[in-house]
C-alpha cells in the first residue's frame, strides 16, 4: 500500500508543483529506472482506489465511468515507464478530477535528474490574452517584448493546449492555468512537448525566418526566473483619497514565520478606516492562495452589513475519518462541526465605503471564498482576472499525502467538499469573473505598471475622491 498521510486541515496553499530546494542526487536515482507493467498497474490501482475511498469532490465535475475510463486507458498505453512518463500520465488524469488541489509532484530525486539531464529554453515569457511574449531572456536573439508565434514548429495554441491539459484547476478555470504555466514555462515545455530538445527554433511575429537558440542548464536560468506571486504579508496604506490593503495569504504558519499577526491586524486596521472616515478602500488578494478558512470568513464580516452565510454544505466521503464532526443525512456525509458552517456575525468597525477589490489567477481557495461571498453581496467592484479558485466551492480542507508504493509520486488528495453559501445553485465550475476585466499589454508589463491599480486609483478620481 502507498503511504497515506493526513497533512492538514487548513486550506493548501497556492504554491507551485516544483520542488527547488537543491540537495545531492542519488546514484541511483529511480529517474533512470523504468517501472515494470505490473508496478505502473500497482501505483494506478492504488491511486484510484484512494480517490474513490476518501476525496469528496472525486466525481464534482467529471463523471465517474469517464475516470474509470481515462485510467483503464493509461494503463493500456504504458507497459514500462519511467517514473517521469508516468507522472506525465498521472497529471493527465489529475487535471480531468477538475480540482485545483488535487496535485501531483516527482518525488524529488527524480525532479532534479530530470532537471539535470536536460537543458530548457533560454527566457522567460508572458501568456496574455492566449498570446505568448519573451519577457527576459539569456539569448541575444530573442528581446523582451518579441511575440513568439511557434516553438519548435508547435503553435502557441497546440503548447498552451498541451502544457493546460496536465494542470490541475478548480472546475473550468483557465487563469490559474495560465499563471502556472508562465511561472515555469520553461520547465513544463521540456517535460511535455520538447522530447530532450537541446536546441530550440522559435518564430516571432516580426521576424521573416525563425531564430534557432540553445538551451540553458537549470541553474543559468536562476537570474531570470519568474518569482512565485505569493507574499504572506499584510498591509496597510493610508492615502488623501483611498487606503490600500493588502493580505497576501490565510495560512496561519506562513503569517506567524513572517511576523504578522491576522487578528489583530485586522481589528487595528479596520478601526483606522474608521477613524479617519475612509471613503475608498482597495482591497488585494492578487497572488493571495489561500489558507485558513476562519481567516478568510472574518475578513467577509467587516464588509457586509448584516449576517451572512459562509459555508453553505461540507461534505466527505463514508470512509472519512479525519477531523470534525460528521452526519450522514439522505446518503450524504455532511460535516457539522466547522464554524464556516454557522451564520457569521458582521463587525462594529465594519468598512462601509467604496470597496474595490483586486483578483488574478493566483487568487485561490479560501481567497478565492473571499471574493466569491462578498461578489454574491454585491458588495465590491472586483478588478483584474478571473479568480483561480472556484465561485461555488472547491475541494480541499483536511488532505491526505498519497505517495505510490513504486514510482513514489506523491498525490495531494483532499477530503473536504466545500459548497460556497451562493444565491446561485447552480456550480458552472468558473472563478469569480471580475466586474472589469484587464489585461495588460506586454509592454506595460515590461515597464512594471499596476494596471489593475491604476483602474481603482483612476476610478476613486472619477468619483471625486
Amino acid at each position: 500500500m502507498g503511504i497515506s498521510k493526513t497533512i492538514t486541515h487548513e486550506k493548501m496553499t497556492s504554491k507551485t508543483l516544483l520542488t527547488l530546494t537543491i540537495c545531492c542526487l542519488l546514484l541511483s536515482s529511480i529517474f533512470g529506472q523504468n517501472l515494470t507493467e505490473q508496478q505502473v498497474r500497482e501505483d494506478l490501482n492504488e491511486m484510484k482506489q484512494q480517490f474513490e475511498k476518501f476525496h469528496s469532490g472525486y466525481t464534482r465535475y467529471t463523471v465517474k465511468q469517464q475516470l474509470d475510463r481515462l485510467f483503464e486507458q493509461t494503463e493500456n498505453e504504458i507497459k514500462e515507464s519511467s517514473v517521469v512518463d508516468l507522472y506525465k500520465k498521472i497529471t493527465l488524469i489529475t487535471s480531468k478530477i477538475r480540482c485545483g488541489h488535487t496535485r501531483a509532484s516527482l518525488p524529488e530525486n527524480a525532479s532534479q535528474e530530470f532537471r539535470k539531464s536536460n537543458v530548457f529554453l533560454p527566457f522567460t515569457v508572458s501568456i496574455l490574452n492566449e498570446r505568448l511574449y519573451v519577457f527576459e531572456s539569456l539569448d541575444p536573439s530573442l528581446k523582451p517584448g518579441n511575440e513568439i508565434i511557434s516553438i519548435n514548429n508547435l503553435s502557441v495554441s497546440e503548447i498552451l493546449k498541451t502544457i493546460f491539459e496536465h494542470h490541475s484547476s478548480d472546475g473550468f478555470i483557465q487563469s490559474g492555468k495560465t499563471r502556472l504555466t508562465e511561472l515555469y514555462f520553461h520547465y513544463y515545455f521540456q517535460l511535455y512537448l520538447a522530447n530532450n530538445a537541446a536546441s530550440f527554433k522559435i518564430a516571432l511575429a516580426d521576424t521573416e525566418n525563425p531564430i534557432s537558440v540553445n538551451g540553458k542548464n537549470w541553474d543559468e536560468l536562476e537570474t531570470i526566473r519568474h518569482k512565485h506571486p505569493s507574499n504572506p504579508t499584510l498591509e496597510l496604506e493610508h492615502h488623501e483619497s483611498y487606503s490600500y490593503m493588502k493580505i497576501g495569504s490565510f495560512s496561519t504558519s506562513a503569517l506567524h514565520n513572517n511576523g504578522f499577526g491576522y487578528k489583530g491586524f485586522l481589528a487595528k486596521s479596520f478601526k483606522e478606516l474608521k477613524e479617519r472616515n475612509t471613503k475608498n478602500l482597495i482591497l488585494d488578494l492578487r497572488g493571495n492562495g489561500g489558507g485558513r478558512d476562519e481567516f478568510g470568513a472574518l475578513l467577509v464580516s467587516y464588509f457586509l452589513k448584516e449576517p451572512f452565510g459562509y459555508f453553505e454544505k461540507i461534505e466527505v466521503t463514508d470512509d472519512y475519518e479525519g477531523y470534525g464532526n460528521v452526519r450522514k443525512t439522505n446518503d450524504t456525509n455532511y460535516m457539522t462541526s466547522h464554524s464556516g458552517l454557522s451564520e457569521q456575525a458582521t463587525q462594529k468597525n465594519s468598512f462601509r465605503g467604496k470597496l474595490f477589490l483586486l483578483t488574478d489567477g493566483w487568487t485561490f481557495s479560501t481567497a478565492a471564498d473571499v471574493v466569491s461571498v462578498i461578489d454574491n453581496a454585491n458588495r465590491a467592484l472586483i478588478v483584474g482576472e478571473e479568480t483561480g479558485g472556484g465561485r461555488f466551492g472547491n475541494t480541499s480542507g483536511v488532505s491526505k499525502s498519497l505517495v505510490l508504493p513504486n514510482s513514489e509520486i506523491r498525490i495531494n488528495l483532499p477530503m473536504w467538499k466545500y459548497t460556497t453559501s451562493l444565491d446561485e445553485k447552480v456550480d458552472d465550475g468558473r472563478g469569480v469573473i471580475p466586474d472589469v476585466e484587464i489585461i495588460p499589454t506586454i509592454q506595460q508589463q515590461l515597464s512594471g505598471e499596476d494596471i489593475p491599480l491604476n483602474y481603482c486609483l483612476d476610478a476613486i478620481k472619477d468619483l471625486g475622491g
